[in-house]
């Protein structure tokens, strides 16, 4: 393997702990490395690469207060911080399954754990920007969206560089499905699957499959995938996904909640188990995954009004049948408090927080306080801070109050 030169390219390095900083720095500098920029927690970072464009981001996982860094790696996929041609390298001292997991999900080009060596450093991030100088022009063309273009120049590394014949085969597959090639994305897959039984070739068969609507064959790759590979947690997803197709909800939900106790840090997972729960009435459930949804918004590029809606909606309807308990009334007046504190301009956020507060007051029989909640909603719909109450919602409030 040829020695990169590193002078040329510059790096973020991401890490709370000034003795881990320090070091690491010093080996980045004696790689040759002479742009090295710093950032302590993963707000600082956000702000840093939303600023400057990086060869080389190597960031901790462990980051102290805020953001973790798979929350860090989260918003930067999201928002699309870094492109493809960039080298993202997670560093952590844990090898817990949850941590490996989360990480993995949000797809960092390799993690190295602690304690390393300065040679294992090298070696890693040395092999991670060979294979990058390799797939430049791939990944551009993906950057740029441009996938037909993407899969000429997989086809031109395959031809050059035969050991990453199987990271490319993996790309142009992407690609077709990106492109709805659906035929010929299956024919690839296939091909792998036959000759070399990678799990990503029998996953992106199950897609082919899903997008096709043979859903009775993909949930069967699916669940021989997820017996093969149990950490492969996509897999769980698209399964849920498939058993929706197929009417069947529970055993959607029954997928989600496996997924999540391989992996539960991921805030999109837990609010598809909220919606699915509600969706079959099974509000305790709902209730659960919004609550862990709500308590990793927190620090999450999701963090939009509707995780806490979803929460104050499950409790809602659980206090359908009676009174909530005191941990539930809890729980509503926590979330109800963020609502207020961040979301409450949003007009259409303020009627629904109003509604499920009323909902709550209804079963625990305070209907006075309940008549007193629509009468603010009803004053404030004159000046537009609030969306005006449904005719439904008027009439059964006026059966209810007596108007």
């Amino acid at each position: 393997m040829a020695q990169q030169d590193f002078s040329t390219k510059k790096a973020l390095l991401i890490e709370d702990m000034a003795e881990a900083r320090i070091m690491q720095r010093k080996m980045l500098t004696d790689f040759g490395f002479t742009s090295i920029d710093i950032a302590m927690k993963a707000e600082t970072a956000i702000e840093l690469l939303r600023s400057k464009s990086f060869d080389v981001i190597l960031s901790d996982y462990n980051l102290g207060k805020g953001k973790d860094g798979q929350q860090l790696l989260e918003e930067v996929r999201h928002s699309k911080l870094i492109p493809n041609t960039a080298t993202y390298l997670m560093v952590t001292a844990e090898t817990s399954i949850e941590m490996v997991m989360g990480a993995i999900e949000y797809q960092p080009d390799g993690y190295i754990t602690k304690p390393f060596s300065q040679a294992m450093l090298q070696r890693r991030l040395n092999k991670l920007l060979e294979t990058k100088e390799r797939l430049f022009k791939v990944n551009k063309a993906l950057d740029s969206k441009k996938y037909s273009d993407a899969i000429k120049q997989a086809e031109k590394v395959i031809e050059n560089h035969p050991s990453l014949e199987g990271k490319c085969e993996r790309i142009i597959g992407d690609c077709l499905l990106e492109l709805r090639d659906y035929r010929k994305a299956f024919s690839l897959f296939d091909k792998v699957a036959k000759s070399r039984k990678m799990p990503w070739a029998l996953f992106g068969k199950a897609k082919c499959y899903y997008f096709t609507n043979e859903q009775d064959k993909a949930e069967k790759l699916l669940r021989q995938l997820m017996l093969d590979n149990r950490f492969f947690v996509s897999a769980y997803d698209w399964l849920a996904k498939v058993l929706l197709k197929q009417d069947k909800p529970k055993e959607a939900q029954a997928a989600l909640i496996e997924a999540i106790t391989k992996s539960p840090k991921n805030i999109l997972r837990q609010m598809e188990l909220g919606r699915i729960s509600l969706m079959i009435e099974d509000s305790i459930t709902a209730e659960m995954a919004y609550r862990k949804a709500v308590f990793l918004a927190k620090h999450s590029c999701y963090n939009t009004s509707e995780v806490y809606l979803k929460h104050l909606e499950s409790l809602a309807r659980i206090s359908d049948a009676g009174t909530l308990l005191p941990r539930q009334q809890d729980n509503f007046d926590s979330t109800l408090k963020k609502i207020h504190e961040n979301f409450f301009e949003e007009p259409e956020t303020r009627a629904k927080s109003y509604e499920y507060e009323m909902d709550v007051c209804i079963a625990s029989g305070e209907t006075t306080t309940a008549k007193q909640i629509f009468e603010v909603w009803l004053s404030e719909v004159g000046s537009a801070t609030t969306t005006a109450p449904t005719k439904e919602q008027n009439d059964r409030y006026a059966k209810l109050f007596g108007n």
